[in-house]
């Protein structure tokens, strides 16, 4: 056999010599050898391959290449390196030099950043000039550039600079944060996948990730394990402060996946704007937590909004989330939880799958919508969640933020309301609104207009308004303009205290055509609503104290003001149950109770004033009047009407599947009794004893009806017959979870009783 050694001499073309020959002269030819490498390697450009560039060994620059990228470090440079990693050698110890890429137009830099750390913080060593100061990883040029994240990367920027920094222009190109592979390169997609990190702090004045001082800022991130932290004035992620003359501030962000958690400095949101900014955020997917601190940015969204000369500058935030879910999102202080900053207008869309934990308004502004002095838009629809979004206090949970009033040179009061403009539909649900004092669960903040409408098969938990806000509608001094239409459920409108469950909220004036409470309820094709309102009580204030508010309609006033009315229309098939705060449980104090006619067989409105005393109206319970035997045999039903009355089954309880008791209703027609709860899982809770006085009162057939679920009947006789000798304390629980049903006698299951 050959040896290798042979076969490459005759490759090339030589005979091996000995051994002998040539021991004199190698060490001589060694050293020349060497010595000629090393001269050619001084300033050379190397071929193209992958290789390894380690940050402490110099700054490093990267362009786009032909076919790779064109990287120089000190004197070296090497073209088209198609697989270009930036390390550190001890990740522990960062190192002062700094990364910068420029992607030329039409072309793309892809880049991945491998347990990197970098620190080029000099506090205020050269004073206030940001041009003085080094930026950790500069990113720029008209074209795209990717970071691929391995390991755990931190970058720490100085004064006036990004950590991460992608100042966006007219002509700029993208910023893209990914982790589409694992550390070690191979594909993701088992349980042992590895998560690429990043730390990003922004230095005064500019973001963790985004724009540097007076810059806007983009980034889009599709993955990765990402911490995000602003300076004073700039967002988390986002923008960097801008100034009065409209210059930097605003932050451009795409989320399609990954952990973030971003925290946005003084003036600036988490993610989004940062001071004089508007934030434009995109969320498709991935778990987001995002803080403002200090005043004015919201958690997502817009920045701090100025009008230094009667123009707005900044504190828009336009967020759209479709799917992922936001763990948190927090404002600063007068900035909302999701939507604009101070003085902004937030307009914010939550569709698809997408889920919001908790979304907080920091004091003044709304949970979801916009800051103090701002409107906002909402529109919450598909299959979207809201757990929780709440106000500290003043605004809406989701709605506005608060309004103002002054008096003006005349000594007049001028009020200057903020509108929360909102929409729920599809198959949104909300779990929780709720605000601090003066604002609406669902609404306007306080001094707020809310105009509300929710319709298909959307579903309302909670929504409860602070002290004198409307639960849906209004905030303090604010009128509500509220439609509920469709195959509707809210288990709970709770105005505050003087402020309707639904409708205005407490001290609006004066009363107008064009500034009265109005409030539509209908059913449609899609199904009829289910709703349980309840009026704010009294406000026992020494100075300015306030009566109870209606369930529907107006709020209380002062004495000696003058009540806003209300216009109420309710049409077709509806299920109400409304209990006033004061005296007037659908109405206004001015015209009493609003009575309806021509409503659907199926309605059923249940009122009771503050007392719990029976308010009910004609025309509020409509059923359908099964035909005598001698009306059966003369024709068919014409489907004649009568009123069914409410009545009170002493002992008997409804509780929703965390055990606590829920608000319920009885009504009996002829010797049918019903028993209506508003809870999609309910249960109902007699006795035999009770079974066994109903029997004696006439009733002969008991029916249980909850959301989404059909009503279920059982014979009084049935019930009574499967345990006969049971003593009267025998529970009977009846269950209801969405469309299935159950019915136990002492725990044992006796579900075929039931039709």
């Amino acid at each position: 056999m050959i040896s290798y050694r042979k076969l490459a001499m005759r490759v090339l073309g030589h005979s091996p010599v000995s051994a002998v020959k040539t021991a004199r002269r190698s060490t001589a030819k060694r050293a020349a050898a060497l010595a000629l490498t090393a001269a050619l390697v001084v300033g050379m450009t190397l071929p193209a391959f992958a290789q390894d560039w380690y940050i402490e060994d110099g700054d490093i620059s990267i362009s786009a290449g032909e076919n790779g990228n064109n990287v120089t470090q000190g004197s070296t440079t090497k073209e088209n390196d198609t697989d270009t990693v930036i390390k550190s050698k001890d990740s522990s110890t960062a190192s002062s030099n700094t990364v910068t890429i420029d992607a030329d137009e039409g072309k793309t830099v892809n880049v991945t950043l491998d347990n990197v750390t970098i620190n080029v913080d000099e506090g205020y060593k050269y004073g206030y000039d940001s041009n003085a100061y080094k930026t950790a990883v500069s990113v720029t040029g008209s074209g795209n550039t990717n970071i691929e994240l391995n390991g755990n990367n931190t970058l720490t920027s100085g004064y006036g600079h990004a950590g991460l920094e992608h100042n966006k222009t007219d002509d700029s190109g993208t910023l893209t944060i990914q982790d589409e592979k694992n550390d070690d390169g191979s594909a993701k997609g088992s349980a042992s996948d590895t998560t690429g990190s990043l730390t990003a702090t922004g230095g005064y004045h500019s973001a963790g990730i985004g724009g540097s001082d007076g810059h806007d800022g983009q980034a889009t991130i599709t993955g990765g394990e990402i911490t995000a932290t602003g300076g004073n004035g700039a967002a988390g992620i986002g923008g960097g402060a801008g100034d009065t003359d409209a210059v930097g501030g605003d932050g451009d962000v795409t989320i399609s996946g990954g952990t973030i958690t971003a925290t946005g400095g003084s003036l600036g949101a988490g993610i989004g704007g940062g001071a004089y900014g508007n934030g434009t955020v995109t969320v498709t997917d991935g778990d987001i937590t995002a803080k403002a601190t200090g005043r004015y940015g919201a958690g997502i969204g817009g920045g701090y909004g100025a009008i230094p000369k009667d123009t707005l500058i900044g504190g828009n935030g336009t967020v759209t989330i479709s799917g992922g879910t936001i763990t948190e999102a927090s404002g600063g202080y007068m900035a909302a939880g999701i939507g604009s900053g101070f003085q902004g207008l937030g307009t914010v869309t939550i569709e698809g799958d997408a889920v919001i934990k908790n979304a907080q308004g920091g004091e003044a502004g709304a949970g979801i919508g916009s800051g103090t002095s701002g409107d906002s838009n909402i529109l919450i629809r598909g299959n979207a969640i809201i757990e929780n979004a709440e106000s500290k206090t003043g605004g809406a949970g989701i709605g506005s933020g608060q309004g103002f009033y002054y008096e003006d040179d005349d000594g007049l009061l001028v009020i200057d309301s903020t509108v929360g403009n909102v929409t729920i539909e599809g198959n949104a649900k909300i779990e929780n609104a709720k605000s601090g004092y003066g604002g609406s669960g669902i609404g306007g903040g306080a001094i707020g207009i809310g105009n509300v409408i929710i319709r298909g098969n959307a579903q309302i938990g909670n929504a409860t308004g602070g002290e004198e806000g409307a639960g849906i509608g209004g905030g303090a001094l604010g009128t509500g303009d509220v439609t509920i239409e469709g195959n509707v459920s809210i288990e709970n409108a709770q105005g505050g205290a003087g402020a309707a469950g639904i409708g205005g909220g407490a001290e609006t004036q004066p009363d107008t055509e064009d500034t009265r409470n109005k409030v539509s309820i209908k059913s449609t094709e899609a199904g009829s609503p289910n709703i349980t309102a309840t009026g704010g009580g009294v406000l026992n204030d020494e100075n300015y104290p306030l009566a109870g508010a209606a369930a529907i309609g107006s709020g209380s006033v002062a004495d000696g003001a003058t009540e806003v009315k209300s216009d109420i229309t309710i049409e077709g098939k509806v299920t109400i149950n409304a209990t006033s705060g004061g005296d007037v449980a659908i109405g206004d104090s001015t015209n009493g109770e609003t009575q309806f006619s021509g409503l659907q067989v199926g309605t059923t409105i249940t009122r009771r004033n503050a007392k719990g005393d029976d308010v009910s109206q004609p025309g509020d319970v409509v059923r359908e009047q099964a035909p005598t035997e001698t009306e059966g045999a003369e024709a068919p039903s014409t489907g004649s009407v009568e009123v069914e009355r409410p009545v009170t089954v002493e002992g008997l309880y409804v509780t929703n599947v965390l055990g606590k008791q829920i608000t319920h209703t009885c009504t009996q027609n002829g010797t049918t009794l019903t028993i209506r709860a508003n809870g999609i899982v309910a249960s109902a809770h007699l006795t035999l004893g009770m079974v066994r006085t109903l029997k004696a009162q006439g009733v002969k057939t008991l029916v249980f009806t909850t959301l989404l679920s059909r009503s279920t009947t059982v014979s009084v006789d049935a019930l009574l017959a499967a345990e006969p000798d049971a003593p009267d304390e025998t529970a009977v629980v009846w269950t209801h979870t969405g469309p299935r049903a159950a019915l136990t006698i002492d725990g044992a299951d006796h579900s075929d009783l039931l039709k």
